[in-house]
């Protein structure tokens, strides 16, 4: 495998997890109430040991959003850069800026997720 169908790999897995963010999103916004993902509820518990699904899902809403749109810029502007171009438009140190923007959103998230585990599943 080359360094170039590696850097797609990974730009294509990218641009899934953003798909993926944003299918749970939408979900949550139509659908108006949890269900299995690992993304929301934690490995041990299931919907039905939330407190509050009301208050989890007002809470995890907006910050799924984030996730998803930062996400899937993130994997449609390397994939577009890294593949698809002729002449990539970013350089090694604005791809290296969009990850560490990826990055921190991944760990707000993490955060927020994590305190709303321990408020709405007693974790």
């Amino acid at each position: 495998m080359n360094n170039d169908s590696m850097f797609l790999m990974l730009d294509l897995i990218s641009l899934g997890c953003g798909i993926y963010c944003f299918y749970t999103w939408i979900r949550l916004i139509v659908e108006k109430h949890l269900f299995k993902n690992g993304l929301l509820i934690p490995k041990d518990k299931t919907a039905a040991d939330c407190l509050d699904e009301e208050a989890f899902i007002a809470y995890m809403k907006p910050r799924m959003a984030v996730l998803a749109f930062v996400t899937t810029i993130y994997g449609i502007l390397q994939v577009l850069n890294n593949s698809v171009l002729e002449t990539p438009f970013m350089n090694l140190w604005q791809s290296l800026a969009l990850l560490g923007v990826v990055l921190a959103v991944l760990v707000w998230y993490a955060i927020a997720n994590s305190k709303a585990n321990r408020e709405y599943f007693g974790m």
